[in-house]
C-alpha cells in the first residue's frame, strides 16, 4: 500500500452557525405578552356571556334593564357581545 492509501479520509468541518445578534433576542423578549393579558381576555369573554345570560334570565330587568335606574333596554345585548368581542380581539394578539 502506498502512503496515500494509508491516510484516513477526513470530512470537512461544518461551518459554525452565525451568532444571533442581541437585538434579535431583545425583539423576541419584547414580543411576549404580559402575564395579565390572557386572564383579562378570558375574563372579558366570560363577563360578556354572563351579562347576556343575566339579561335573559331576569326577563330584561337586570343588569341595566327596567329594574335599575339606568335603563338601556335591549342594548344590554350589545354590551355583552361588545365585552366578548374585546376579549376575542385580545386573544388574536396573544403569543
Amino acid at each position: 500500500m502506498s502512503e496515500n492509501e494509508k491516510k484516513s479520509f477526513k470530512l470537512p468541518k461544518r461551518p459554525k452557525k452565525p451568532a444571533v445578534p442581541d437585538s434579535v433576542k431583545a425583539n423576541k423578549a419584547k414580543g411576549a405578552n404580559p402575564v395579565w393579558f390572557l386572564p383579562v381576555a378570558l375574563t372579558l369573554m366570560i363577563i360578556g356571556l354572563l351579562w347576556i345570560m343575566v339579561y335573559y334570565i331576569s326577563q330584561t330587568l337586570f343588569p341595566l334593564g327596567s329594574g335599575t335606574p339606568i335603563d338601556i333596554g335591549a342594548s344590554n345585548i350589545i354590551v355583552g357581545f361588545g365585552l366578548m368581542m374585546v376579549g376575542f380581539f385580545m386573544l388574536t394578539r396573544w403569543k
